[in-house]
């Protein structure tokens, strides 16, 4: 399963993290494929929870951010006495 939770460390100063680039993801539900626009262009991958992805951008109170150094889609939903809300990530998969 890619589905996974970015926690924060007590140590933030200790690690390097990247920020991501703002991105507005379309997702296929039917086929798992997940576009966006970046900087340097058009980008396409695949997701294996497209479900769960399409879940988490309609709950998001953020933008979402791809963090290209990892692979991974970033986004932040509201949680309950966490003002900075939960990241949830998910694992995208080039074609």
């Amino acid at each position: 399963m890619t589905f996974s939770t970015i926690t924060r460390t007590k140590n933030a100063s200790a690690v390097t993290r990247p920020q991501g680039i703002s991105v507005l993801p379309a997702v296929d539900v039917n086929l798992g494929a997940v576009t966006f626009l970046t900087p340097s262009g058009h980008r396409a991958y695949y997701s294996a929870e497209p479900s769960q992805l399409v879940s988490a951008l309609t709950q998001a109170v953020r933008p979402a951010r791809w963090i290209p150094e990892i692979g991974t889609l970033v986004i932040t939903v509201a949680q309950t006495g966490a003002r900075a809300g939960r990241h949830v990530g998910f694992r995208l998969s080039a074609y």
